[in-house]
């Protein structure tokens, strides 16, 4: 989740809970990274599949917060009110290395002080260095090879706490 040509933190930068308005752009902001040359992750939906994901019913079963960066969606983190598991959370690749996905995984930290869970890709080490750094640790039994990708994911896990 870092970009070697990252742009300086700006104090235009906001994190607040996502409206329906705010749903394509996140659809859109998956679809592009799904679009994206990475040599171990396939794209098993399609465009109009994930748009459909994105309907405003939502927002009532998840909890999603969304990163401005100068007034435009840059990134989303969606998760369940109830159990707490983060099942996205996806930054434009110009927004990344300036902060934002620290500040998603923040709200979710206030959201969820008890701790959450979410898994991610095992060849995406970026995403993984990140999530270490922001003190979740693998749940070594949580690993998964049996994805609709074909890619393994790993279980991630923060325990809670006082930041």
């Amino acid at each position: 989740m870092t970009n070697s040509a990252a742009r300086p933190a700006s104090a235009k930068h906001h994190i607040r809970r996502a409206t329906a308005a705010d749903l394509p752009a996140c659809a859109a902001i998956i679809n592009d990274y799904m679009d994206a040359a990475t040599s171990w992750l396939p794209r098993v939906i399609d465009h109009p599949a994930i748009e459909g994901m994105f309907g405003p019913d939502l927002l009532d079963r998840r909890t999603v917060f969304v990163a401005e960066d100068g007034g435009e969606i840059a990134g989303y983190l969606s998760m369940d009110h109830e159990a707490g598991f983060i099942h996205a959370i996806y930054l434009r690749p110009d927004a990344r290395g300036i902060g934002l996905g620290k500040a998603l995984l923040d709200a979710a930290k206030q959201a969820r002080p008890q701790g959450f869970e979410l898994t991610v890709f095992e060849p995406n080490s970026d995403a993984l260095r990140f999530y270490m750094r922001e003190d979740l640790v693998e749940v070594p039994q949580g690993r998964k090879e049996d994805t609709p990708e074909g890619v393994p994911t790993l279980l991630m896990r923060w325990s809670g706490g006082a930041q």
